[in-house]
């Protein structure tokens, strides 16, 4: 499963921040949300990624960010609780994932 996030993910490349188009891999709802996470003067970060519906998702880190985007500074820690659900991880070692 875990290669599937990352197929949607590089769709998600083309979609507005809105991600209204982004089908969840794992359950199939139109309920994908993600939010950059990161510092803004060097604009590298982590990028959270996960379905609303059946609250599973991957992270993706060391990312650079894009200019124009959402995003959350590292140092906002009230709003990062607040955004990013627990979601489950899915991992890309799991065997339950291949």
């Amino acid at each position: 499963m875990f290669h599937d996030w990352l197929r949607m993910l590089v769709k998600l490349e083309n979609i507005d921040d809105s991600t209204r188009n982004a089908i969840c891999p794992e359950c199939g709802e139109r309920s994908i949300k993600f939010v950059y996470v990161g510092d803004r003067k060097s604009s590298i970060g982590y990028l959270p990624v996960w379905c609303e519906s059946c609250n599973k998702g991957i992270q993706i880190s060391r990312v650079e960010i894009p200019q124009g985007v959402r995003m959350i500074d590292f140092k906002d820690l009230e709003n990062i609780e607040k955004e990013i659900p627990n979601f489950i991880h899915v991992a890309p070692d799991s065997k339950k994932n291949r």
